[in-house]
């Protein structure tokens, strides 16, 4: 569930290589694509153009979107294209992984708090009960042969914590396709790249201070795989003197608080995507319990007191600042 922290790069070019970036406003953040090798600029262009078919596709918030479709027809089948069936695939896994830390009907929930519509309130605990009894990651359906998808009545799917990584992800994969030597795919810190450095190192991305976001506080190497964080500081609002931000217990109703943040190494970025939503609903000793027993995925979690965790992969190679 990244969105509106800041994420650095250092790249290194080689004078040969053709080079092209691009910025463009998708997903309600800001995407950036550096792409190096032979006709870039032509790829890049439509790498946006792949990420803009499958925001369409994904998003709850477009009307005509396959996900929008699901949920104003809850309680019946829904044929749907192969990546809304992947990405409700993933996300039930972490759901079944995490025993519901990370849940895709949270559709009800999220609303009820404001996010996503910047009508934002704390609600009352009547109105969390009632937004709990609609979400159950275990209720919705998928029929993988038929390309269906089924969601239980009053429920509503919210791919938000997922379906940016995702794109990321396809965005990649186009530019991995058309034989792009190394690119950075970067939404909003959502970021995943292509190879290393022309001189062979990694590329380097910065992960903020949660406690004062203009400051970066560690560096982490990148080859040929993906990173994501999730912060309490992203996103939130002040209600009665209290802060309340945009990272959903669904099992509780309200905003998790034993992490400030949490960013996740893995090769898939939506992976990534929803792993660091999950850990920082998790906490402090189970997130870290989840982290270190997946292969694949490294981690760093801050707590509530600002306590600092590496996971054993990344303890040697990301280097504090």
């Amino acid at each position: 569930m990244a969105g509106g922290y800041f994420f650095f790069y250092l790249p290194y070019v080689k004078a040969q290589e053709s080079q092209a970036q691009a910025t463009r406003f998708l997903m309600d953040t800001s995407v950036d694509i550096s792409a190096f090798g032979r006709d870039a600029e032509t790829y890049v262009k439509q790498a946006f153009g792949e990420m803009e078919r499958l925001e369409e596709v994904l998003s709850r918030h477009i009307v005509h979107s396959e996900v929008a479709k699901i949920n104003s027809s809850a309680g019946e089948w829904v044929s749907v294209s192969e990546p809304t069936i992947e990405v409700i695939s993933l996300g039930l896994e972490i759901g079944e992984l995490t025993k519901g830390a990370f849940d895709i009907t949270v559709g009800v929930l999220v609303s009820l708090w404001g996010f996503g519509t910047g009508d934002y309130k704390v609600p009352s605990s009547e109105e969390i009960a009632e937004a709990l009894a609609t979400i159950d990651y275990r209720k919705v359906e998928v029929d993988k042969a038929g390309k269906r998808v089924r969601i239980p009545e009053g429920s509503v799917l919210d791919l938000g914590g997922i379906a940016k990584g995702y794109i990321v992800d396809q965005a990649r994969s186009y530019l991995v396709k058309h034989r792009m030597q190394r690119a950075i795919v970067n939404a909003g810190g959502d970021i995943s790249v292509i190879g290393a450095r022309p001189d062979g190192t990694p590329w380097r991305v910065g992960v903020q201070n949660p406690n004062d976001p203009s400051q970066i506080s560690w560096v982490i190497p990148l080859q040929n795989n993906s990173v994501v964080t999730s912060g309490d500081y992203q996103r939130f609002f002040i209600q009665d003197g209290a802060r309340w931000h945009h990272i959903l217990d669904p099992r509780t109703g309200y905003p998790a608080r034993e992490l400030k943040s949490v960013t996740i190494v893995a090769q898939s970025a939506a992976r990534a995507d929803a792993l660091s939503t999950a850990v920082f609903v998790l906490g402090w000793e189970k997130g870290k319990e989840l982290v270190e027993k997946l292969p694949g995925v490294e981690g760093i979690l801050v707590g509530s007191d600002n306590q600092v965790w590496i996971s054993s992969g990344l303890a040697e190679s990301a280097v504090t600042l």
